[in-house]
């Protein structure tokens, strides 16, 4: 067996083994699935060459404070060596609201002069959460422009990041913005939304933000019906046999090669012109069962299945999803019971809650 083969092979078994492992870890979704860091989105971004940068020091001539909370300035806890902002924020002082939403929302705010910083298209910044008895910190970060266009959108969620940030970790945060107006920047801030957290926890959390940053990177493909240079798409799950099996590259004018776990070419075909540039490749006559890889112009897919079994981890995975978003219910390590405000209102009166997640009755 010749190292691609081999490769291939490994590749299929190890995607494989991680769903078994996310399975398992999840004890079938008492919990969500762990995620898969090697080959999720942030890791790509994360890996990108930066080819310009601009430091945004966090002093106190340059950060605001917005809502309850205390600010300082930390040296010992930090990721640059140069020190902190530390954000100390009350979880106790606050009414609590059916919905179980954020009782409060502190935000931090580096203000800017009203700059165009359009030459920049990612900011970067590292945070720290200590809340011990808060699995995941609901954050927002936004960029403040007072140009020809307002940003953050009022009402709406453009010029806004979410983010949920893990206890006991530096978080390394990246957010690409090239869709975002950013003529006459006034501000970045993170907003974080305070939950109360449960007796007899220890009240409060502690935010420490470090090292930010406005970076300029080869943007991500971000809209329209073509593909990002280098890139192939095809179905990450695999195909079922019977079933038609196209894929798509942006460039490929010759041919494409479908080989099988051992490296051997078990299809060939040639690109086949679409719109917006876009090359697709067909290979539906291909019914033995196994796992594939697609190749052209030099570019090559991650395995993938032909299987009668093929759709069965994005079931699994869409059941993930499906248990991580579930309202009106603990989800452990996601969030806590929400929304239960949501109701729907029959003429006669009755009242029915619609967040979904426990017992629906009629109130």
């Amino acid at each position: 067996m010749d190292g691609k083969a081999l490769l291939n092979v490994i590749g299929g078994a190890k995607m494989l083994g991680q769903m078994k492992r996310q399975l398992e870890n999840s004890r079938c979704f008492r919990q969500g699935m762990e995620k898969d860091l090697e080959e999720c989105a942030e890791a790509r971004w994360l890996a990108k060459p930066v080819l310009d940068s601009r430091a945004l020091p966090l002093d106190s001539d340059n950060v605001r404070l917005q809502g309850p909370g205390v600010m300082s300035f930390e040296k010992k806890h930090t990721i640059s060596g140069k020190g902190s902002i530390r954000l100390d924020v009350p979880t106790d002082g606050c009414r609590r609201h059916p919905s179980n939403r954020a009782f409060s929302v502190t935000t931090m705010m580096r203000l800017l002069p009203g700059e165009n910083l359009e030459r920049f298209n990612r900011i970067s910044l590292w945070i720290y959460v200590d809340s011990p008895a808060i699995a995941n910190n609901f954050m927002e970060l936004s960029i403040h422009n007072q140009g020809k266009h307002i940003m953050p959108l009022p009402g709406r969620f453009e010029g806004t990041h979410t983010l949920g940030i893990p206890h006991g970790e530096w978080q390394h945060i990246v957010w690409e913005f090239p869709y975002v107006y950013r003529d006459f920047v006034t501000g970045i801030s993170l907003a974080i939304h305070a939950h109360r957290t449960p007796v007899p926890a220890p009240q409060g959390i502690t935010v420490y933000v470090d090292n930010m940053c406005l970076e300029q990177v080869e943007a991500d493909h971000y809209k329209g019906f073509d593909l990002r240079a280098g890139a192939i798409a095809y179905c990450h799950s695999g195909y079922r046999p019977e079933a038609v099996k196209q894929a798509y590259a942006q460039s490929g004018s010759g041919m494409f090669y479908l080989r099988n776990s051992s490296g051997e070419v078990t299809f060939q075909g040639n690109c086949v012109p679409q719109a917006n540039g876009l090359r697709q490749m067909d290979f539906s006559p291909v019914k033995a069962e196994g796992w594939y890889t697609l190749e052209v112009d030099g570019k090559k897919s991650r395995p993938f299945r032909i299987g009668r079994d093929a759709y069965i981890p994005a079931a699994w995975k869409t059941l993930n999803f499906f248990f991580s978003e579930r309202c009106g219910f603990d989800v452990p390590g996601i969030h806590t019971e929400c929304h239960m405000d949501v109701m729907s209102v029959h003429p006669d009166g009755r009242r029915l809650p619609v967040c979904g997640g426990g017992m629906t009755r009629a109130i």
